[in-house]
């Protein structure tokens, strides 16, 4: 490959995660509930401690990436705050089926298990 284009897709890249970062550092600010219906939340002293839905809201996200993922929605319509807090939402770390909502059509798999 060449310079040019090595250095076209850093700065792509760079600016994607730059997105990415605003993104985290506005919800940690003034967070919101993950669901999409823009309840504020009180803001945690620890920010490991820091909650993510208002109560009973969790459910609203679930059933949410279940129709993305059967297709009756789009990837479009999930949240900005769960996108940026994606990694810290257990119940979709934990249903990979709710993971696949998330990720791109066209994006290639990171992770492949090994050969035998």
């Amino acid at each position: 490959m060449s310079d040019s284009t090595e250095s076209n897709k850093s700065a792509a890249r760079s600016a994607a995660m730059a997105k990415v970062w605003m993104a985290r550092r506005v919800w940690r600010e003034r967070p919101v509930c993950c669901c999409g219906c823009g309840t504020a939340l009180p803001v945690s002293e620890n920010p490991e401690r820091q909650r993510l839905f208002a109560q009973g809201h969790d459910g609203r996200l679930h059933s949410l990436l279940r129709k993305v993922a059967r297709g009756e929605a789009r990837r479009e319509d999930i949240p900005l705050a769960a996108r940026a807090n994606l990694a810290r939402i257990r119940f979709i770390q934990a249903d990979q089926e709710l993971r696949k909502a998330f990720a791109n059509p066209g994006q290639k798999a990171r992770r492949t298990k090994p050969q035998d």
